[in-house]
């Protein structure tokens, strides 16, 4: 499990990984992708729109919106009807407000550095999800993920 969440966190940080995987990363200018630390004080939605925005990112955000669909078969009577893709991994270190303001945005997904798993960075077991770090959870993952496997 250490390996699979090491190789998640290595593939986010390739551009073609990434974009092979689906998301839109045409305006996206650098990768690994790494933000300053006020991002996790956005209190509203559209301020976190904003900053997605700053960073090319909307355009996978439309595309995980235009991908929700009814999901076939006797899943949709158990709960499970609509089917949607995956869109941004904002990885924080501390929750100032970002996950309540992200959460009405389609496909966007709010994680601690603490709680990163391999389901969040490999949606479906395919790595390469497109993942918005903040500058203090990127300074912290060698020291919580580093050393040998």
């Amino acid at each position: 499990m250490r390996l699979a969440l090491r190789s998640a966190i290595a593939a986010t940080g390739s551009k073609e990984i990434v974009a092979n995987r689906g998301h839109a990363v045409e305006d996206v200018r650098d990768f690994p992708v790494v933000v300053a630390d006020e991002i996790q004080n956005l209190k509203k939605t559209k301020e976190v729109e904003e900053a997605l925005t700053a960073l090319g990112v909307l355009s996978d955000i439309y595309r995980s919106k235009d991908s929700r669909k009814v999901r076939a078969g006797k899943g949709k009577r158990r709960g499970r009807k609509m089917k949607q893709a995956v869109g941004p991994l904002i990885v924080i270190d501390k929750n100032d407000g970002i996950a309540d303001a992200a959460q009405n945005l389609p496909g966007v997904d709010v994680a601690s550095l603490d709680e990163l798993n391999v389901e969040l960075l490999a949606p479906g077991t395919h790595p390469g999800r497109l993942t918005i770090w903040t500058n203090s959870a990127f300074e912290k993952l060698d020291a919580r993920f580093g050393g040998k496997a």
